[in-house]
């Protein structure tokens, strides 16, 4: 998979500062730096690109976001109603391999608008965007193609890193283990439980719908979520479906599913969960970050069959419908009558 390595990057932005830019339309100035060959890209075409954007306060550039976080380049068709006439116009110069430098003042992107700045812009700082030119494509079909091909490259490095972050992970929560004296059973998968109350019956498999309450927390102590705390504005049992039937409730976090196997009916335990079996590099709201080991008290307060599962889903719709019917009559109720008057 073709990507533009920091160094790189610094190569561009170095290039750019030996050369001049050139002035372009509505505020832009842009310089090329041109270690393509062949010819510039034609209209209907497709470019496979990578992007970052910066801000410059005029001594340092602040990274905004960067097209290789999502370790995918980007495809755009070339062409004058999806590009803005002005990059259109800078564009239509490039050629395959060539990278592109683009700046603008900032009092030039909100002059229409200065209140909706952000606060750590200031007037005077430069929007700067850099441009590698991957490749060319002169149809969709070729476009997709590729895509296709770096989408499957992209999902083998993710599984490698993923085992990698895996046995950190996995020795960061042996120490902790140790260190705070808890005795955890691995799973098949590399999640840990911690056996707090064993249940009775049959164990969990994925042909049930499980029934749980449980209360999420970091590993080092910071609850992000919970049905049983009512400050989370949800108490009530959750059902976790194990099942591949997705009528009966959308699927969870691995480390769920793989940890709740280890469990029956009435166990309460603590999981313990790697991040590539939670949210991985994913951050989610403001307390969980990329790369989170998670924690999770669970009880499992019942499991149903499939046919009870969809049991509950049906009466969970009808109890839907009903309360709309009383809302939306209670509203005809509330409105005046102007029929009488009308005649």
């Amino acid at each position: 998979m073709r990507k533009i390595s920091l160094f790189t990057l610094a190569v561009i932005l170095l290039a750019a500062c030996q050369q001049n830019f050139k002035k372009g339309d509505k505020g832009l100035e842009y310089k090329i730096i041109s270690t393509g060959k062949g010819p510039k890209i034609r209209v209907g075409q497709f470019m496979q690109l990578q992007i970052a954007q910066y801000i410059n306060n005029g001594k340092t550039d602040s990274l905004l976001n960067d097209s290789r976080a999502n370790g995918v380049p980007i495809i755009e068709p070339f062409d004058s109603t999806s590009v803005p006439p002005e990059y259109f116009k800078i564009l239509s110069q490039v050629k395959k391999n060539d990278s592109l430098v683009i700046r603008l003042l900032v009092d030039s992107m909100f002059a229409q608008n200065p209140s909706s700045m952000p606060p750590f812009i200031k007037k005077g700082y430069r929007f700067i965007t850099t441009v590698k030119v991957l490749n060319i494509f002169n149809t969709r079909e070729q476009a997709d193609s590729c895509n296709v091909a770096e989408m499957k490259i992209k999902q083998v490095k993710d599984s490698f890193d993923g085992i990698k972050i895996l046995e950190q992970d996995g020795k960061t929560l042996q120490n902790f283990f140790k260190k705070n004296n808890i005795k955890a059973n691995k799973t098949s998968l590399g999640a840990y439980v911690e056996m707090i109350q064993p249940g009775t019956g049959m164990m969990i498999d994925t042909s049930v719908v499980v029934k749980v309450n449980y209360t999420g927390r970091t590993l080092e102590g910071k609850m992000f979520d919970s049905n049983t705390d009512s400050s989370k504005g949800h108490v009530e049992p959750f059902n976790v479906n194990m099942t591949n039937d997705m009528s009966l409730g959308s699927a969870v976090i691995k480390g769920w599913t793989d940890g709740l196997k280890m469990l029956n009916k009435g166990a309460k335990a603590k999981f313990y969960i790697p991040s590539p079996l939670a949210y991985g590099k994913q951050k989610v709201g403001e307390d969980i970050a990329a790369n989170s080991i998670l924690v999770f008290d669970i009880e499992v307060l019942d499991v149903l069959t499939k046919e009870q599962a969809k049991a509950e889903v049906e009466a969970k719709k009808m109890e839907r419908k009903l309360k709309q019917k009383i809302y939306m009559d209670s509203i005809k109720k509330a409105m005046p009558d102007t029929s009488k008057r009308m005649k």
